[in-house]
């Protein structure tokens, strides 16, 4: 699947009657959705180029649960995790966020998962505020149910190419799957010190597309274990150290997979 890039303009809006100016930060560009190779992720500026500030949306193509991020520029510091509230039209739900400066950036990324049924709210709505240490944004929202079905259709699109069969049903297109015990990638090494210090523990459900050559092309939280750092954590693992033996197709070639899997962190006896 090609990459594609839709960009959404005051053109989509609803015909008809003026709608009230939403209540937040105004957007200063389009929604953009990229019909990637293993992602289907929408952004939308809110910033300029001196203070640049992104909202960021990510559908996985299985599992039920969104992930939206803000990325804003920020000076270096350590992965954290923090308490947050996400408040859709004002109505807040208490979660926890994972925040962190990808290697190289001096973006800071804030990452949340949301479940779906909640999630699904934004498209009626007006703002998406973001609330947590150092972070506290309002977005105003417009052209959310044009954007969300763009979203769905590129879900489609990856399911399709990926083999992945409706509602969980083995994809018809493969002669097996791809195979790999998924505790060997992990070690004590891995498990994050901040939240060893904390006693914290968790079990983390994830989605991952797989590659003809075994690697993981993308993993996405799909059950949080209420613990960002160990969700972020073991995509991470999975992402630089999982190497899987690849399905095959109908031709006995190599092909695209997709599982779920889980991994539970514990700090043991």
């Amino acid at each position: 699947m090609l990459l594609r890039a839709i960009v959404f303009s005051a053109a989509l809006a609803s015909a008809g009657a003026i709608a009230a100016a939403p209540a937040g930060r105004a957007p200063t560009g389009k929604w953009i959705v990229n019909f990637a190779d293993a992602q289907c992720i929408a952004y939308r500026d809110y910033g300029t180029g001196p203070n640049p500030l992104r909202l960021v949306v990510k559908s996985p193509p299985v599992g039920d649960v969104m992930q939206v991020a803000v990325l804003r520029e920020a000076g270096r510091s350590p992965a954290e995790q923090l308490r947050s509230t996400i408040a859709i039209d004002g109505r807040p739900l208490k979660t926890k966020l994972m925040a962190y400066t990808p290697k190289g950036s001096e973006e800071r990324v804030y990452v949340v998962n949301m479940p779906s049924a909640r999630f699904a709210e934004i498209r009626q709505a007006q703002s998406l505020s973001v609330r947590a240490d150092g972070l506290d944004e309002t977005f105003a929202l417009s052209q959310m149910e044009p954007l969300l079905r763009t979203m769905d259709t590129c879900v489609s699109d990856l399911r399709r190419v990926w083999n992945i069969g409706p509602d969980g049903a083995e994809p018809v297109g493969l002669k097996d799957r791809a195979r790999a015990d998924l505790l060997t990638f992990f070690s004590d090494e891995d498990y994050p010190g901040i939240v060893v210090e904390n006693g914290r523990a968790g079990r983390v459900k994830f989605a991952l597309l797989i590659g003809e050559d075994g690697r993981v092309a993308d993993c996405t939280v799909v059950e949080t274990s209420q613990e960002p750092i160990l969700d972020s954590q073991a995509c991470a693992v999975l992402k630089s150290k999982a190497r899987f033996e690849p399905a095959h197709g109908r031709d006995g070639q190599p092909a695209k997979d997709a599982m779920v899997g889980s991994v539970t962190w514990s700090l043991g006896a």
